[in-house]
């Protein structure tokens, strides 16, 4: 499973990631991607066939809404509590564990919205 982490999230979590053999990229670190509306995101992600991993979880789950109801699928969200990780350098590691296990884990379902423990 592909991951795509939104600009929320350290580019340090895609670099360990992609250390230890994963395919995940970091909203922080194309130039073109920083700053893009969530539905111009998703559909990147989308095209590149990569899950989001976001704290946003109202307008992602509203992106998720909009494309079942347009019957289209998506490669799925990863949903992230700001209480089990919050924003900041110290979760970086906690964070990149979980990530790992749910990438080795592979996707639940097609088009699955994950909430990420």
């Amino acid at each position: 499973m592909k991951l795509l982490l939104d600009e929320m999230l350290s580019a340090a979590i895609s670099e360990q990631l992609r250390r230890r053999g994963h395919d995940v990229a970091a909203v922080t670190e194309p130039p073109e991607l920083r700053g893009l509306p969530d539905p111009d995101l998703f559909e990147h992600a989308q095209q590149d066939k990569r899950a989001t991993v976001t704290y946003n979880r109202e307008d992602l789950l509203a992106l998720d809404r909009q494309y079942r109801s347009q019957g289209r699928s998506h490669h799925g969200i990863v949903i992230l509590s700001p209480r089990r990780f919050p924003q900041g350098p110290r979760i970086v590691g906690t964070l990149t564990a979980s990530l790992e296990r749910l990438v080795l884990a592979g996707p639940p379902y097609p088009a699955f919205v994950h909430w990420l423990r």
